[in-house]
């Protein structure tokens, strides 16, 4: 069976990310699951890791308005050269590409949307992108499928308008083997940055983004060290080491000496479990967080603010906070730095259990080929399983 993918832009983002780790994962089982991803816009660092995993990259080089009707003359024009069984489609702008790029195929292809983000208040998203979302409720049934990666924004998206019967959420999957405990991981993470190993070590890693709102996090820090906490704090992310606004004032609170600003790492698997605690502080926005997943595999504890599934992906394992707290946040932190190394090692390890149970890449995978057969009505061939061995594809 062949799948394209049909994805906005290949930058650095959750979609992106997802996109990359399910090729991956198929590519590496074998089987009957061919696929292609086509970017319309020109792959940027994204695109590098789909042309590593072998999957062929095609670009519909829409790089402007102007360029519209080419990149979609483009799409429908490598949709058919490629014939694939499946277009599914990753974000709000290829939603709509792939209407066209595969609605207008002879016969038409299946269509399925994949939706990675959540929408707890549309006031805001940009004017365009409000004017898509509404546009796409309207068009909802003519996908076989609308994948949402979370409970909250199914939820947020039928409110909306969005058809409920088209719904199922498939969370994201995590390679435990990848992302996972690595002794003296600390020690070389204190070493590379010049971290202070008497200080609690605070990470975020997330784009400089004000749905991010790293401010929140910074205050909240602020408040643990007034409060007697001896805390580092590392912001990791696109444009983080450009502070500006109210994070570049809201930094200039915290000694040079305990915050480290990086921009964007793809390492995240080598430093990551480094940490003592990571947190997620966004204000709105998101769906499934990689990041909390990608720590907890790594046995580290999180705090994150209540937004999308982040209170369904943590559990019991560590702390959620409202949005824009910075005083409950602070708290949340100073609660897990007087755990003590032992306590948050061990609420570390509950954490990457709870990933390993729910949201393993083998799992996750699963639900997707399962997914493709219902949409299709082919069988597809898995290597070393027995069919009874793969759940449907379902709300979970």
């Amino acid at each position: 069976m062949k799948i394209a993918h049909v994805i906005t832009a290949l930058n650095v983002g959750g979609a992106e990310t997802m996109l990359a780790k399910l090729v991956e994962h198929e590519r590496a089982q074998g089987g009957d699951i061919e696929s292609c991803v086509i970017s319309l816009m020109t792959p940027g660092v994204g695109g590098d890791r789909i042309r590593a995993s072998g999957v062929p990259l095609h670009s519909c080089g829409l790089d402007g308005a102007l360029a519209l009707p080419a990149a979609l003359a483009r799409l429908r024009s490598i949709i058919g050269q490629e014939r694939p069984d499946i277009v599914m489609a990753w974000m709000y702008h290829a939603h709509l590409a792939a209407v066209i790029g595969a609605g207008l195929q002879r016969p038409s292809i299946p269509l399925i949307w994949n939706v990675r983000h959540s929408l707890a208040d549309l006031a805001q998203e940009k004017p365009a992108t409000r004017a898509i979302i509404r546009v796409e409720a309207l068009l909802s049934r003519l996908p076989r499928r609308i994948i949402y990666n979370s409970h909250a924004a199914a939820q947020q998206h039928e409110r909306l308008g969005f058809c409920a019967s088209r719904t199922m959420v498939i969370p994201n999957g995590f390679d435990c083997g990848h992302f996972r405990p690595q002794p003296g991981s600390r020690e070389r993470l204190i070493e590379r940055l010049g971290i202070d190993p008497a200080a609690l070590i605070v990470g975020m890693a997330a784009r400089n983004h004000p749905m991010k709102d790293a401010a929140t996090l910074v205050e909240a820090v602020r408040r643990a060290r007034e409060a007697g906490a001896d805390i580092h704090l590392l912001l990791s992310g696109e444009g983080m080491e450009r502070p500006v606004g109210d994070l570049a004032r809201t930094l200039q609170a915290i000694p040079a000496d305990r915050v480290t600003l990086r921009g964007h790492d793809r390492s995240l698997a080598e430093w990551v479990p480094g940490l003592d605690l990571l947190v997620l502080p966004s204000a709105w926005g998101e769906g499934f967080p990689n990041i909390l997943g990608e720590a907890m595999s790594c046995a580290v504890p999180c705090i994150a603010t209540d937004v999308g599934d982040s209170r369904f992906v943590i559990g019991d394992t560590g702390i959620i906070v409202p949005p824009r707290d910075p005083a409950l946040m602070a708290k949340a932190i100073l609660t897990l730095a007087e755990h003590g190394p032992d306590g948050r090692r061990e609420l570390g390890f509950s954490a990457r259990e709870r990933v390993r149970q729910k949201f393993a890449m083998d799992r996750i995978g699963a639900l997707y080929a399962a997914l493709y057969d219902s949409v299709s009505g082919m069988a597809v061939q898995r290597p070393n399983r027995s069919q009874s061995s793969i759940r449907r594809a379902q709300v979970m």
